[in-house]
């Protein structure tokens, strides 16, 4: 007869296979550390794939499953591009695959991606189950095709699913069946093999607080990103080198999604119009540290002394984001300085003094269990996630999102 997995949302069974699971679901949704291995009650066992069989068994059996929620498993799509729009995209082109096919007998051309949305959120909310393939109607189709429609990408129709679900709602792949029969090795199960997205930033230190801000809060996404290794290699730091890996990248045809981060200052943003000069590939974003509030009125140093001044695109290196408490020293800001002139940008490039000391304070703060005061930290990590959402690269530039 054969055993199988199926993946759980908020309670409705989908996606069942026999004898082996979606590993593509896996990768996409969820990392080894989402992998649980636990005694439950049989009683327990969801009776829309199992019906009353084991209502009244106070027997029990280990279970064994990815389980994480709905936002996590969102976010995760996020990062890789996907959104609202891009799903909507997806389902309109998905509509005319199946015409094209003569996959339907009904008109699914009159259904929209919201009265989609709509219908399988009912779908899920009635636990409503057909156990035979009907599509004579769009809601029997959705039914049968695993709460989506023939010509839908995998992360779409995933992403469309989690859309209508709270937060909190639990997503679990059940591979007990499977694991329990012998068809898939646990330890095969278990491993999640994510395809990293590269970040490349100016420096070493760039790397090391972006790397340590995201397992700070958000360790759920910390397992899909790779930061450049400065050290062990000897890359070169600085802005100009970031271009030659930018385009090192490209011209080697480099599959992984890859973000090139700059310094939001003179030096950094006239680099990053060089490393846009020529067309990047869609998996190659280049964006800068996002403007902030708190550089709009920052104390600086120059020859005519101490000035508020807006920092944003002339002074905003990693130390500006590491948030209020950290850049006060005996109630002030610590000021930038004012260095050099670019002639190209015809501009002043600032610096913030004290950095070492700032560096140290940072990482200390990053060591309390306290998540609260990261408030640029958060626009800036924002701003990485959301990149592969937007279609353009010259878009990146602007963007300036909360949490």
């Amino acid at each position: 007869m054969g055993s199988y997995s199926e993946v759980v949302f908020a309670g409705y069974p989908a996606f069942e296979n026999k004898n082996t699971y979606f590993e593509e679901i896996v990768k996409l949704l969820f990392v080894p550390d989402d992998f649980v291995s636990v005694r439950r009650r049989n009683s327990t066992r969801n009776n829309l794939t199992w019906g009353d069989a084991y209502s009244e068994d106070n027997g029990s059996y280990t279970y064994k499953a990815y389980v994480q929620t709905a936002k996590v498993c969102r976010k995760r799509l996020e990062i890789y591009g996907q959104s609202y729009s891009r799903a909507k995209m997806d389902y309109a082109n998905a509509k005319k695959i199946a015409k094209r096919e003569e996959f339907y007998s009904f008109n699914l051309a009159k259904y929209s991606y919201d009265d989609y949305l709509k219908e399988i959120a009912d779908i899920i909310k009635c636990k409503e189950k057909i156990y035979e393939q009907l599509f004579v109607t769009f809601r029997e189709s959705l039914i049968s095709g695993d709460l989506g429609i023939f010509g839908q990408t995998f992360s779409s129709h995933l992403y469309s699913i989690l859309s209508v679900l709270p937060d909190d709602a639990i997503i679990e792949y059940d591979l007990t069946e499977i694991i329990s029969s012998g068809w898939v090795k646990e330890s095969d199960a278990k491993k999640s093999l994510q395809e990293k997205i590269i970040i490349l930033a100016e420096g070493r230190t760039d790397t090391e607080f972006i790397s340590k801000s995201i397992h700070k809060l958000y360790p759920y996404l910390s397992q899909y990103y790779h930061f450049l290794d400065f050290a062990e290699f000897k890359v070169e730091t600085s802005a100009s080198a970031l271009v030659k890996l930018v385009r090192s990248f490209a011209a080697a045809n480099v599959n992984h999604h890859v973000i090139a981060i700059f310094d939001n200052d003179t030096t950094g943003i006239s680099e990053m119009k060089n490393a846009l000069i020529q067309r990047l590939p869609d998996n190659i974003k280049v964006l800068k540290y996002p403007d902030i509030s708190l550089a709009k009125k920052y104390p600086t140093l120059g020859p005519s002394g101490e000035k508020n001044m807006n920092i944003n695109g002339f002074a905003c290196s990693i130390e500006l984001y590491f948030g209020k408490d950290v850049l006060t020293e005996n109630g002030k800001f610590v000021p930038v300085q004012w260095k050099g002139f670019n002639e190209k940008e015809n501009k002043f490039q600032g610096e913030i003094t004290k950095k070492n000391f700032l560096q140290d304070l940072f990482r200390t703060k990053l060591k309390t269990v306290d998540a609260a005061n990261y408030f640029e930290m958060e626009i800036l990590l924002q701003s990485i996630f959301n990149a592969f959402t937007i279609t353009k690269n010259k878009d990146l530039g602007t963007i300036n999102r909360g949490k």
